[in-house]
C-alpha cells in the first residue's frame, strides 16, 4: 500500500475537481456507444489507504469524493439521491486474507453536512441541482487510534438514481471503495536501498535506489523485493530480527523468510534494515541494506 501524507495533514485524498461539470468525456479516447450518458462514480475508487502521524486532537479528513458527470446541463440541474451501502467487511477480510477492523464511532464520525446522511447501513448523498461533486469527510480523534489495528469501511453505490456506472480505462468499476485508516509506525519512511541482487546463472545487479516503506501495522512495513518492484513485507520482531514475507504474485514459489550467510535484522540506532533473503528455490538472492533518509 502507499504513503501520501505530511504531518497532521492528509495529502493523498482527492480534492474536488474544479472544472466544468458538463461532461464531454471523463477520459480521453475515441467515442464509444456510451457517449451521451451521465455518470456517477467515486473518484478514489477502489481503495484509499490513509495513514497519519500520531496526533492528539481531532482532524477533519476528506476520505473520498462522489462525482456526477452530466452529459448535458439538464441532467446537471436535476436533484439526485445517490446511495452507498456498507458491505460486509468480515467477508472481505476472508476473501482477501486481511484483518481490517470496522471504524468505530468513538474514533471517527461524519463531518456535519446536511446533504449527506450516514446511517448504520451506509451513506446517502443528496445532490442539489448544479452540484456535480461532494466530499465525504470524517472527524477523526487522534487519541482513539489503536496503532496495532487498521480500520476500514467498505462502501458501494447501490442506487445510482438513474445515472450510469463508470469504469476506468482499464475496466475497473468506480462504484466501490475501501477506505482504510491507520497510524504510521516508527519504521515508516523513505529509505536508501543498497546491495546486490543475483539471479543465479543469469546476472547480478547493483541495488542503488530510494524506497518508500509504508505502514502495514504497528510492526510491519511494505517494501519491494530487490530492484524488481514486486511487493514484500518486513515485520520487525521483538528481538529486532526481521521476517520477510513475499506478497507479490510472482514471488509465491516459496514462503519467506530465507536466510543465507546472515540474518534479516533491524538496527534501531541507525534505523537500518539489513536483509538477506532468497526466493524461487534459491534462484534469486538479495543482499540489501535499507537506511532511513534524514
Amino acid at each position: 500500500m502507499k504513503n501520501k501524507f505530511l504531518q497532521y495533514t492528509l495529502i493523498g485524498c482527492s480534492a474536488m475537481v474544479l472544472f466544468s461539470a458538463c461532461r464531454k468525456d471523463p477520459f480521453s479516447g475515441i467515442e464509444t456507444k456510451q457517449s451521451g450518458k451521465s455518470y456517477v462514480y467515486i473518484t478514489e475508487a477502489q481503495e484509499n489507504d490513509l495513514h497519519f502521524l500520531p496526533f492528539t486532537d481531532t482532524k477533519t479528513v476528506t476520505v473520498f469524493t462522489l462525482r456526477r458527470d452530466a452529459a448535458n446541463s439538464a441532467d446537471l440541474q436535476k436533484s439526485a439521491s445517490i446511495v452507498l451501502t456498507q458491505l460486509d467487511l468480515a467477508a472481505y477480510n476472508t476473501a482477501h486474507n486481511t484483518t481490517y477492523t470496522p471504524i468505530p464511532g468513538t474514533l471517527a464520525t461524519q463531518t456535519a453536512d446536511p446533504s449527506i446522511v450516514t446511517s448504520a447501513t451506509g451513506v446517502t448523498f443528496n445532490l442539489a441541482p448544479g452540484v456535480f461533486a461532494k466530499n465525504y469527510s470524517l472527524d477523526i480523534k487522534g487519541p482513539e487510534f489503536d496503532p496495532s489495528k487498521q480500520y476500514a469501511v467498505l462502501l458501494a453505490i447501490t442506487n445510482f438514481n438513474g445515472y450510469s456506472k463508470m469504469h476506468s480505462p482499464a475496466g475497473t468499476s468506480l462504484d466501490t471503495i475501501l477506505v482504510t485508516l491507520g497510524v504510521k509506525n516508527i519504521y515508516d519512511g523513505v529509505y536508501h536501498a543498497s546491495g546486490t541482487f543475483v539471479r543465479v546463472g543469469l546476472d547480478q545487479r547493483t541495488i542503488d535506489e530510494d524506497k518508500t516503506l509504508g505502514t502495514v501495522d504497528a510492526n510491519t512495513v511494505s517494501s519491494t523485493a530487490a530492484d524488481i518492484g514486486e511487493p514484500i513485507t518486513l515485520r520487525v520482531n521483538a528481538d529486532n530480527s526481521v521476517t520477510v514475507t513475499f506478497v507479490g504474485a510472482s514471488l509465491t514459489d516459496l514462503p519467506g523468510p530465507f536466510t543465507q550467510d546472515g540474518v534479516n535484522v533491524y538496527d534501531p540506532a541507525t534505523k537500518t534494515f539489513t536483509l538477506h533473503y532468497q526466493y524461487r528455490g534459491g534462484a534469486r538472492t538479495t543482499e540489501e541494506t535499507l537506511t532511513l533518509k534524514q
